[in-house]
């Protein structure tokens, strides 16, 4: 019995350790869309006042 129950706690441990990764790399790609979004929004503020338009700063 002590065997099974060991053999499940490395398992649990092991999917752990995969969800904290996969976590990890999802945290990355959304930090790296929103530095994304914001450049782009800042590319469209500089189009907006090139052409003369009221550019809202507020974010």
């Amino acid at each position: 019995m002590r065997l099974i129950l060991s053999l499940l706690a490395v398992a649990q441990i092991r999917l752990a350790r995969h969800d904290l990764a996969r976590s990890d790399l999802l945290m990355r790609d959304a930090d790296e869309a929103f530095a994304r979004s914001r450049r782009r929004v800042d590319l469209a503020n500089d189009f907006a006042r090139r052409a003369g338009l009221e550019v809202r700063t507020d974010r």
